[in-house]
This record gives C-alpha cells, structure tokens and sequence, in this order.
C-alpha cells in the first residue's frame, strides 16, 4: 500500500487541479453555485494531495529542532559537570529525508502537462468562438464607394468634322451611374426559435447577412462565451422581415436553464 500511496497522491492533485480550473472559469461566467462546488472538491482533493507530504517537512524539522535543543541541554549539563568533552560533541545529525522515486516524479509531470494542455485547449476554444460570435461589421461588409451623381444632362454627340472618340471624362460619369442604379440584394429573417446561438448564426449568415448580435434574455449580462451552450429563446425582427449587418438580435438562454425549448 505504501507504494501506491504517492501515486494516488498524483491522481488527486490532477484532479484538484481540474476542479479548481472548473471554479475559475464557473467564476468568470458568474456562476456562483458551480464555483464554490468546483472550489470544494478542488481543496479536498489538494489536501489528500499535498497534505502528508507538508505534514512530513513540518515533522522532520521540528524533530530536527527538538534534537538540537536536547544536544544543547546535554552539552551544558556535561559542562557543568567538569566534562568538556561532552560539552564540544558534534550535533546529532538532522532526520533523513525520504527519497522520492522517479516514477512519481513522471507522473506528476505527465499530470501537470495534461492539466495545462486542457486549459489551453479550454480558453483558445472559448476565444475562437467569443470572436466568431462578434465580428467586426466594418470588415465583414465593406462599404460601397460612393458614386458621383449623374448630371442629369445628354452627352454631346460628336460631329462630323472630330473624330470619335472615348476619353475618361466620358467613361467614369456612365460606369459609375450605371454601378449607383444597381439595386442592392435584401436578406430576411429567417426563423431561429429553439436553435442553438451557434447555429441560429450560421442560419443568419446563409441567408446572406454575415453579423448578427445576442444578449442574455435574463437580463444578468452574461457573455456567450461558447455558442453552443445556448438556446435562442427570442428574435428581432420577426421571420421574413428585411435585414441588414447588425439588424438581427438574438435573446438566449443556457442549455438546462428555465425556457430553453426543451
């Protein structure tokens, strides 16, 4: 059993450490109840961790200190007893340390890097998605350049006596009227009710408008951080209305909440 001891200690602390990178984010996300539960078993699991071996370094020095008081004690008494060789003796030597095995050692290692690796994997994720979900209008539809008017007045037909002939004052005026009457294609609103906010985008995005925004229907602030997670519960404006960039609002609440359509 005392073999395994240490690597049990291992299997705990990379749980503690998974619990306590749960309470961290729960608290980010204002997630109270989830993070003192995560913080919970996170300092239950570190003290079966690391509990013993503080208890150990504590021991060791205080029976280190303990023998160097009964030295002094036993010096000075032999010195005054006439017993000078006694009172210069050498201090006991200090309690031996346990050595730890190289097995433990990876272990812990290989534990920590898992640990790391999932939080990394944990917050690259949750960036990749906090950026799709709110891009930047101005990049994703650049704007049209402006078109000088028409003025309204016939071009002059070329006489008989010059040549004719296209030059760039007549060109850009023609090009550009007929670039200023082409209509612009609307997009409408398609119905997202009950989709998850990742999906109601996509479906947004299909119908031909690339930035749509949300917010959190119960009124508490909280950021979409995984789209997925949540429900849309409500839509501005309604199915078949015509959109623009920024038109389309989506109200939603998390997976498991009160009127997530399950």
């Amino acid at each position: 059993m005392n073999f395994i001891r240490p690597y049990l200690r291992v299997i705990a602390g990379f749980f503690a450490a998974v619990f306590t990178w749960m309470a961290i984010d729960s608290l980010f996300k204002l997630e109270i109840s989830n993070a003192v539960i995560g913080l919970l078993f996170g300092v239950g699991l570190w003290y079966l961790a690391v509990g013993k071996p503080i208890r150990d370094h504590f021991a060791r020095i205080k029976a280190q200190k303990d023998a160097l008081a009964a030295r002094a004690q036993a010096g000075h008494e032999a010195f005054l007893a006439g017993d000078a060789t006694a009172a210069l003796a050498m201090p006991p030597e200090p309690p031996a340390k346990k050595p730890v095995r190289k097995g433990v050692v990876a272990a812990s290692i290989i534990a920590a890097a898992l640990v790391l690796l999932g939080i990394l994997g944990d917050t690259s994720g949750e960036t990749d998605d906090s950026s799709s979900e709110s891009p930047s209008s101005t990049a994703a539809t650049p704007e049209p350049t402006a078109a000088p008017e028409p003025t309204g007045q016939p071009e002059a037909m070329p006489t008989a006596a010059a040549p004719i002939s296209s030059t760039p004052q007549s060109v850009v005026p023609s090009t550009a009227s007929a670039s200023a009457s082409t209509p612009r294609s609307l997009a409408f609103m398609p119905n997202v009710m009950c989709m998850d906010l990742q999906s109601a985008q996509d479906t947004i995005q299909e119908a031909g408008v690339f930035f749509s925004r949300s917010n959190d229907a119960t009124g508490k602030g909280r950021m979409q951080i995984s789209d997925r997670n949540w429900v849309v519960v409500d839509q501005s404006p309604a199915p078949g209305a015509p959109i623009d960039e920024g038109d389309a609002l989506l109200s939603v609440v998390k997976s498991g909440e009160p009127g997530d359509c399950s």
